[in-house]
């Protein structure tokens, strides 16, 4: 028996750095060389519940003035940004219970050890808030990179782009400063936009994300948290498989049943052979009274 090892002189107090124990591993080589990687591993959310969706004409009803009052304690005591009241028409910002669901998500993300090291989100303002709320539960320093070529099928705004938040009020929010875009935001709403181009955009914008290399430390492997809408979560499954699959506008249409709130796909890179697939039962789902975040699988999964 080595007597050093139980020595009150030597470990005191558990835990202490003078203890002998870390004197003698002061010699074992560690892994702190650096190398480039792709993602093993891709998060592909949808945003959280939007003021919106749960109080329709809430802009006209909490206009007291040319102020927000609300009036109801699911909305937000105040706005995330400041702009005018009209300006979220069509990005909206998330309720309260909204909030408290992406902060389930980060706890669940946190629980099973899939913290992303990288998150990237779509322009709107409920996509911001919902990465915000989750990387703060998880405990991750990624900040977020905003990327418009994300964003939802531009067929949901018949009468134009919707005022996104400007790049002055996003640093309100833990984002990126020095992101490049993938895709560039004033070209989004430049012609009109089909679903077949929607499935093109958002494939080049998966893909340009999966295959971007990023500085790791060791033997890690990288984590990549995206943050989008429910088409977002649906089409990321579908084409970025072996064999891609498009979503049709049939597909589209009232997506948000089969890919609630806060769903979450986690897609693994195969080993071989090209393309990734979803795993399910990772991170752990949220489930009350007549709601869950589970997405229908067989719906996304058809061939």
């Amino acid at each position: 028996m080595d007597r050093r090892l139980s020595s009150p002189d030597d470990c005191s107090q558990v835990g202490s750095f003078h203890c002998t124990s870390n004197f003698s591993n002061r010699n074992i080589k560690t892994d702190h060389y650096e190398r480039d990687v792709k993602p093993s591993k891709l998060l592909v959310m949808r945003h959280s519940e939007r003021v919106d969706d749960c109080f329709p004409g809430w802009i006209e009803k909490s206009n007291v003035g040319g102020n927000y009052v609300p009036y109801d304690l699911n909305m937000p005591s105040r706005l995330p940004v400041q702009r005018p009241l009209r300006e979220f028409i069509n990005d909206t910002p998330l309720t309260r219970s909204g909030i408290v669901i992406a902060q389930m998500v980060g706890r669940g993300i946190l629980m099973a050890d899939v913290v992303p090291d990288i998150i990237y989100c779509s322009p709107a303002l409920r996509c911001l808030q919902t990465a915000t709320w989750v990387r703060e539960i998880c405990g991750s320093k990624g900040l977020l990179r905003v990327e418009p070529g994300l964003f939802e099928n531009c067929t949901l705004y018949p009468d134009g782009s919707p005022i996104f938040v400007s790049p002055i009020q996003r640093l309100a929010f833990p984002v990126d400063k020095s992101y490049r875009p993938i895709y560039r935001q004033d070209n989004l709403f430049k012609g009109k936009e089909v679903i077949e181009a929607y499935n093109d955009r958002l494939r080049d914008t998966l893909e340009a994300i999966a295959e971007q290399s990023e500085i790791v430390t060791g033997n890690k492997k990288l984590t990549i948290l995206v943050v989008g809408h429910a088409s977002t979560v649906d089409m990321s499954v579908g084409l970025l498989r072996e064999k891609p699959r498009y979503s049709t506008e049939d597909d589209l249409f009232e997506i948000s049943v089969p890919v609630p709130y806060c769903s979450i796909a986690l897609l693994q890179r195969k080993k071989m052979g090209a393309g990734w697939e979803p795993n399910p039962f990772v991170v752990p789902p949220i489930t009350y009274e007549n709601y869950t975040n589970k997405y229908n699988s067989h719906f996304v999964n058809r061939a």
